[in-house]
């Protein structure tokens, strides 16, 4: 079961995550993919220090940047997992190993494939960054472009996925069947 939760920062995606990631654990610890980097400064730390601190002793974290693919590879079969946050790891591979959006699309195709294969219970957090006036800067319309490209494979791949706004998760497909209230236009007609 793979389920995709975004929203604004400070939304309250990853505590929803969290709670939800809890809720399906049985026997063993969650594993939290943490994906910040931590020499990004003083303001990272910080918040880094913060969600160690939050999580306490709930979750066999694993802090991995880069490489959440081989993350999950190591991981056993049917464990509960959830990466916070493909946000951070989509700036780290671009702007620190000089990735391209395709190369990192690639990675995450592998990244859910291994999800799959394994059987895991997987939560991925997100943010929306893609809103509001359009950016002038080339890099960093580029990063919002393949994060956006990335949400929609997510989306795809996922079985159920929700945005959190204000604190309200909004159900937008559920056990792979989208809301409703929903439409998706897609080649095929496939979501």
């Amino acid at each position: 079961m793979i389920t995709f939760i975004s929203g604004g920062a400070r939304s309250g995606k990853s505590s929803l995550a969290e709670r939800m990631a809890l809720d399906e654990v049985r026997d063993e610890l969650p594993y939290y993919i943490a994906t910040a980097a931590n020499n990004t400064g003083e303001e990272m730390a910080e918040r880094i220090e913060m969600h160690r601190m939050d999580r306490g002793e709930a979750w066999e974290t694993i802090e991995e940047p880069y490489n959440i693919d081989d993350a999950l590879h190591l991981l056993p079969n049917k464990a509960v997992v959830m990466i916070d946050c493909l946000t951070v790891w989509t700036s780290s591979l671009m702007f620190s190993k000089n990735l391209s959006p395709k190369m990192i699309l690639k990675r995450l195709e592998r990244t859910l494939s291994i999800a799959r294969r394994k059987e895991l219970c997987l939560f991925i957090v997100s943010n929306d960054v893609n809103e509001g006036i359009p950016i002038q800067d080339r890099r960093v319309a580029n990063y919002i472009s393949c994060l956006e490209d990335l949400h929609k494979f997510t989306v795809r791949e996922a079985d159920t996925v929700l945005e959190v706004i204000c604190g309200i998760p909004v159900v937008w497909k559920i056990n792979g069947v989208l809301s409703k209230n929903v439409s998706m236009i897609s080649t095929g007609g496939q979501v």
